[in-house]
Parts: structure tokens; C-alpha cells; sequence
């Protein structure tokens, strides 16, 4: 694939889980790039989420 397509992947979390599930999934399990993998995605998740509640408790002292 082209430089630029690669380098939009490595910042790609549908990317980061295919390349989670792909290392959980072969004969003998890259556990290190499973953890780097799945370690970004918990820490995306948990942004995700502290970013959605300080936006709801924002918008609510709004109304």
C-alpha cells in the first residue's frame, strides 16, 4: 500500500483492533502487539468516555 495510506492506518482504531484480533488469532499469539494494540484501544475507550460525560454534565449546567 502507498506511505500516506499506511501512515493513516497506524492511526486508525478499526486498524489497531484488526491488527489486535489478527495477533490473538495465528498459531502461536503475538501477546506484545496484542497488549499494544488492545492497551490503545482501552485507553481510546476511556477517553471516549471521560469526553462524553464532561460534555453531558456541561450541556445539562447549560440548561
Amino acid at each position: 500500500m502507498p506511505g500516506w495510506i499506511r501512515d493513516v492506518a497506524a492511526f486508525n482504531p478499526v486498524n489497531w483492533s484488526l491488527e489486535a484480533a489478527r495477533a490473538a488469532l495465528l498459531a502461536r499469539p503475538d501477546w506484545t502487539g496484542l497488549a499494544v494494540h488492545g492497551g490503545w484501544l482501552l485507553a481510546l475507550a476511556a477517553l471516549m468516555v471521560w469526553l462524553s460525560t464532561y460534555s453531558f454534565r456541561a450541556y445539562q449546567k447549560s440548561t
